[in-house]
């Protein structure tokens, strides 16, 4: 038995899934996560800020201290360093600070990875298969039949770089307006016909809606598992949303309070992609490049 840790450096936040490999099964021990952004992401010359470079700093070094007992730990890191001017180097200084690896992986493999870890949890079918990750600081569109990729696409809008572009706590129809323009300027309308069945979404903004839908005080993943949002609930919930402080928002999400100010955005997104592309309802999944990743360690 071995054990293996898998920490993804996204734009608001740092996962961490750690898990035991035996004899071609997978344990998994621990899926955790650290926020950590704080301030403007980027500088005025387009680097990564000093206020994001120390909090990113801090949640690394915590999720790895999660994962010392670890044989083997895979590092990796999406928009949030491939964007900045300086993001590579710091990924290469990071690294060298904890003498670890930062890979910081193109769209392309981001929806690679994300793909093959949604497929792994859902029934196996001969069906298409449509999964948009909706991250921090970008969007990966994924299309393929069973667990065989075939199509992919990225844009680069996610609950923070939206909040970024937009203005933080602005209406939720200028978040809508200016999502579902980038959406119709996109190639996402011909990867979605014939239209994906399911359409599962994945994300931090994806899953803290749908808990908040389920009613939850306490985060439970396994209620999520395979959760269904319709498009009218969602419409309405973001627009209750939209209209409450930040304190009132926090409440709500007593399990995820760090999201309060991107929640509006990050829902919009999801909201114009269903508007956009004219799903009625989308499932949910709380798995992701995560565990894509681990899928590739244990082969």
């Amino acid at each position: 038995m071995s054990a293996v840790g898998i920490i993804d450096i996204g734009t608001n936040t740092i996962l961490c899934l750690k898990a035991n490999l035996h004899n071609g099964t997978i344990d998994i021990i621990s899926d955790t996560r650290f926020h950590y952004r704080a301030g403007s992401r980027l500088d005025l010359m387009g680097n990564i800020s000093d206020e994001y470079k120390t909090g990113m700093r801090s949640a690394l070094n915590m999720a790895l201290r999660d994962l010392t007992d670890c044989d083997r730990v895979k590092i990796v890191a999406t928009e949030v360093l491939r964007k900045p001017k300086d993001g590579r180097t710091f990924a290469k200084i990071l690294g060298d600070e904890i003498s670890r690896e930062i890979e910081v992986i193109e769209p392309q493999r981001e929806a690679e990875l994300s793909f093959a870890g949604v497929v792994q949890g859902i029934s196996r079918n001969s069906h298409i298969t449509g999964m948009i990750d909706i991250g921090g600081g970008s969007s990966e569109l994924a299309i393929g039949t069973g667990n065989r990729l075939e199509h992919w696409s990225s844009l680069p809008i996610g609950a923070v770089s939206l909040s970024e572009a937009v203005g933080y706590e602005k209406p939720l129809a200028l978040y809508l307006a200016y999502t579902e323009n980038l959406f119709g300027k996109s190639d996402f309308q011909s990867l979605l016909d014939p239209s994906p069945s399911p359409m599962i979404i994945v994300g931090g903004s994806a899953v803290a809606l749908a808990a908040i839908i389920d009613d939850q005080v306490v985060f439970n993943s396994d209620r999520l598992a395979d959760y269904v949002i319709h498009k009218v609930i969602l419409s309405d919930l973001l627009n209750d949303l939209a209209v409450l402080d930040l304190n009132r928002r926090r409440q709500i999400l007593e399990f995820d309070k760090p999201r309060a100010d991107i929640i509006v955005p990050g829902g919009a997104i999801i909201l114009a992609f269903m508007n956009k592309f004219r799903f009625n309802e989308v499932k949910i999944s709380t798995r992701g490049l995560r565990h894509g990743i681990l899928q590739e360690m244990c082969g």
